[in-house]
C-alpha cells in the first residue's frame, strides 16, 4: 500500500476545497425579469457581522472592539446564469448608520474563485434614512460564480449597521 506524503495531502485537501467552493454555489437560470436576493437566498456573515433576515429586509450589524481594519460582511455566494447580453442592473434600497465610531459601507461583487473585484460602490451613511440606488452591473458578473457583499468596513471599535430593504437584480 503506497502512503503519501504531505504535499499529496495538502494537495488534496486544496482540491477538496475548490470542488466545495463550485458545488456550493446556487446557480440560478435567469428566467424570470428579476431576482430578489433577499426574498430567495439566505445570507452568510463574516469576521464581526451578525446577519438576520427575513422576507423582507436583511439586516447587518457590526460591534467590534478590534482596532486594526477589519472588513466584516453579510455575502452570498450565486451564479447568475443569462443566455443573452440583457443589461444587468442592481436596486439597492438600505440604511446606514454608525452608533458609535466611524466605518465605511460598500456593496460588492467578486469572482468566487478568484477573489477578483468585478464591481464596487461605496455606499454613503444615510444616517438611518433609507437611500435607494440602482447600479449597472458588468456582464463578467453573470455565468460565473460570484459573490454580492455588503461590506462594512471599521478601522477601530465602534457599532454599525446596514439594513437592506431591497437587493434586486434585474435585466432587460
Amino acid at each position: 500500500m503506497k502512503k503519501f506524503g504531505p504535499t499529496q495531502i495538502i494537495a488534496v485537501f486544496i482540491l477538496l476545497g475548490i470542488i466545495t467552493t463550485l458545488f456550493s454555489q446556487r446557480p440560478v437560470l435567469a428566467q424570470n425579469q428579476e431576482i430578489n436576493l433577499i426574498q430567495q437566498f439566505v445570507w452568510k456573515p463574516k469576521w464581526d457581522a451578525i446577519v438576520s433576515q427575513n422576507n423582507s429586509e436583511l439586516n447587518v450589524l457590526v460591534e467590534t472592539n478590534r482596532t486594526d481594519r477589519i472588513y466584516s460582511r453579510a455575502y452570498l455566494p450565486i451564479q447568475i446564469n443569462i443566455t443573452n447580453n440583457n443589461s444587468l442592473l442592481f436596486n439597492l434600497e438600505y440604511a446606514t448608520l454608525s452608533h458609535v465610531g466611524n466605518a465605511t459601507f460598500r456593496s460588492e461583487v467578486r469572482d468566487n474563485l478568484t477573489n477578483k473585484i468585478l464591481w464596487m460602490s461605496t455606499l454613503k451613511d444615510t444616517n438611518g434614512q433609507l437611500s435607494n440606488n440602482t447600479f449597472t452591473l458588468p456582464s463578467d458578473t453573470l455565468n460565473r460564480p460570484v459573490e454580492f457583499r455588503f461590506v462594512i468596513i471599521t478601522n477601530g471599535t465602534g457599532q454599525h449597521s446596514m439594513d437592506v430593504k431591497k437587493a434586486i437584480v434585474s435585466f432587460k
